[in-house]
């Protein structure tokens, strides 16, 4: 199967980030393309210690990372490049020892940078 293509631009406008794979962004613009990248593309953690895999029921077994320095209570995956083009990752929950549905978590649009820091993109 082919992954999708996905280029992420400025606004000259207003200077929000969108995706090629989004319809709303209208106006007469000249965009700035900022990044280009694929659905799918994982990022690495700058900042982040390898707990070990785990089985994700989506993703198979996949490596969690929690902040170098802080007690881990939960994990994460590394950051993948979704199909708008924004940065998610998924939380796994030590304490009660399931992937938490709820908190996939959307750190924004990729931005080119191929390493993400817990505490900021």
């Amino acid at each position: 199967m082919e992954q999708l293509k996905i280029k992420i631009y400025q606004c000259g406008k207003t200077g929000e980030l969108f995706a090629s794979t989004e319809s709303w962004h209208k106006c007469d613009c000249e965009k700035k393309l900022i990044a280009e990248t694929h659905e799918g593309h994982t990022l690495t953690w700058s900042n982040g210690q390898e707990w070990g895999e785990i089985e994700h029921p989506h993703l198979g077994k996949v490596m969690t990372y929690w902040q170098k320095g802080t007690p881990c209570y939960d994990t994460y995956t590394a950051p993948i490049v979704d199909g708008d083009g924004c940065l998610i990752v998924f939380r796994f929950d030590h304490d009660e020892g399931y992937w938490v549905d709820e908190s996939v978590i959307n750190m924004g649009y990729y931005n080119g940078i191929d390493t993400a820091s817990f505490g900021g993109y």
